[in-house]
C-alpha cells in the first residue's frame, strides 16, 4: 500500500467525544491549578504585607512624605531607611487596597515594628506625627515665669503678645469662676500648675485656655459650695492660696498658716507677708526700706488681702486656703532649711527670729 492514510475520527463518534471530554477536563484542571497557585501566591503576599521587619518593638522615628511623592517613591525610601524589608510589599498593598492616590504628605512617626500594611494605612489616613511638647509648670510660678518657661521649651515662638496682656474680662463669659474677680485683673492665680502636653504650634489662647480649664476642674462643686458657705469669694481664696504657696512647703504648715492669716484679717492685724512685697518689687532679699514701700501689695502697710494673687498656687495651697487649721498662733518664720516655726506672742516670735535668722 502506498502510504497509509490517517484515520479521522468523526466528531459524532463516541471516541471523539471521549477525547474532547478528557481535553476539557485537563484544561479545567490546569486552570484550577493556576487559580490555586495564584490564590496561594496572593495569600502569601498579603501575609508578608502584614509582617513587620522587626519582630521586637523598635523606637519610633520620623519619616517624611513629601508633597508629590507616589507609592513607588515612598516604598523605596521606606526600604532604604529601614522601615520595611521590601519596597514591593508596600507598593503591592497600596495598589491592592486602592490607596496609591490617597497617600498624604507629612511627617509620620514610624518604626520597623510596623508592617507595610500598617504603614500604608497610616499614611493614607494622614495620621501625621503631632509635634508635642511636654512642660511642667511648678506650683507658685508667677505669670511672667510661666511664660519664660513656655518659651524656653519652644512654645509661643510666634507669639508677640504676652500672657500678662490677657485680662479676666476676656474669659469671664467662658469661666464662671471669674465672676467675683476684677475684670481688669490679669490671670495670675488661675493658671493651674501641672504637667501639660501642647502642640508646638499651640497659640497663646489655646495654652491659656487649657490651663484655665484645668483650674475649673480642680475647683469642683464641693469646693465652690464650701467657699460660698464661708462667705468668701473665689478671688479671695486664690489670693490667700497664692501667699500660702510662697510662704511654706508642707500641707500641714500650709493649713496652719492659712488659719493664722485668716485670723489676722479677722482681728484687723496686718498680714505682714514678705512674699507679697517680693512679688511687687520682683526681688527676694528684702530690706527694711522695701517693707516700707507704699504699694497695694505691701501687707505690712495695708491690712487685709493684697490687691491680687502673687502667683499660681497648687492643689495643697488651694485646699489650705479653703480648709484652714484653727490654731493659737499669730506669728511664724521660715528657718533656712524651710522648716516653719510658729509663735503665739510677739515675744516668742522675736526670740525665734534671733535664734534662727540672725
Amino acid at each position: 500500500m502506498e502510504g497509509e492514510q490517517k484515520q479521522e475520527i468523526a466528531p459524532e463518534s463516541p471516541r471523539y467525544k471521549t477525547l474532547a471530554a478528557k481535553a476539557a477536563i485537563a484544561v479545567g484542571a490546569a486552570l484550577m491549578l493556576c487559580a490555586v497557585v495564584v490564590a496561594i501566591g496572593y495569600a502569601m503576599l498579603i501575609a508578608r504585607t502584614q509582617k513587620p521587619l522587626s519582630p521586637v518593638v523598635m523606637p519610633e522615628r520620623i519619616f517624611i512624605v513629601e508633597k508629590g511623592d507616589n507609592a513607588k517613591t515612598i516604598a523605596a525610601r521606606l526600604e532604604r531607611e529601614g522601615f520595611i524589608a521590601d519596597a514591593f510589599l508596600f507598593e503591592f498593598y497600596a495598589w491592592n487596597r486602592r490607596l496609591s492616590y490617597s497617600l498624604q504628605a507629612g511627617k509620620y512617626l514610624l518604626s520597623a515594628s510596623l508592617s507595610p500594611k500598617s504603614i500604608a494605612e497610616k499614611i493614607a489616613r494622614g495620621e501625621v506625627a503631632r509635634d508635642i511638647i511636654t512642660v511642667t509648670i511648678p506650683e507658685g510660678y508667677g505669670i511672667w515665669t510661666i511664660e519664660t518657661k513656655l518659651r524656653e521649651v519652644g512654645l509661643l515662638a510666634q507669639e508677640k503678645r504676652h500672657l500678662i496682656d490677657f485680662t479676666v474680662r476676656e474669659f469671664s463669659a467662658r469661666h464662671d469662676f471669674f465672676s467675683d474677680a476684677p475684670k481688669d485683673a490679669n490671670l495670675d492665680g488661675y493658671l493651674f500648675p501641672d504637667t501639660y502636653e501642647f502642640e508646638r504650634e499651640a497659640t497663646r489662647d489655646e495654652i491659656v485656655g487649657r490651663m484655665l480649664d484645668n483650674f475649673g476642674r480642680k475647683l469642683d462643686a464641693l469646693l465652690r459650695e464650701e467657699i460660698r458657705r464661708q462667705g468668701r469669694s473665689i478671688f479671695d481664696i486664690v489670693i490667700m492660696a497664692s501667699m500660702i504657696q510662697k510662704e511654706v512647703i508642707t500641707a500641714e504648715d500650709m493649713r496652719l498658716v492659712s488659719g493664722l492669716l485668716w485670723k489676722r484679717i479677722a482681728i484687723g492685724m496686718p498680714l505682714q507677708v514678705d512674699a507679697t512685697v517680693s512679688y511687687a518689687l520682683d526681688k527676694n532679699d528684702l530690706t527694711r526700706a522695701d517693707l516700707a514701700t507704699d504699694m497695694p501689695y505691701n501687707t505690712y502697710l495695708y491690712k487685709g488681702l493684697p490687691k491680687g494673687p502673687i502667683g499660681n498656687p497648687g492643689k495643697e495651697a488651694f485646699l489650705a486656703a479653703v480648709y484652714p487649721t484653727e490654731n493659737d498662733y499669730l506669728f511664724y518664720i521660715s528657718k533656712p532649711n524651710k522648716e516653719t516655726v510658729f509663735s503665739r506672742t510677739l515675744k516668742e516670735h522675736n526670740a525665734a527670729v534671733v535664734k534662727y535668722l540672725r
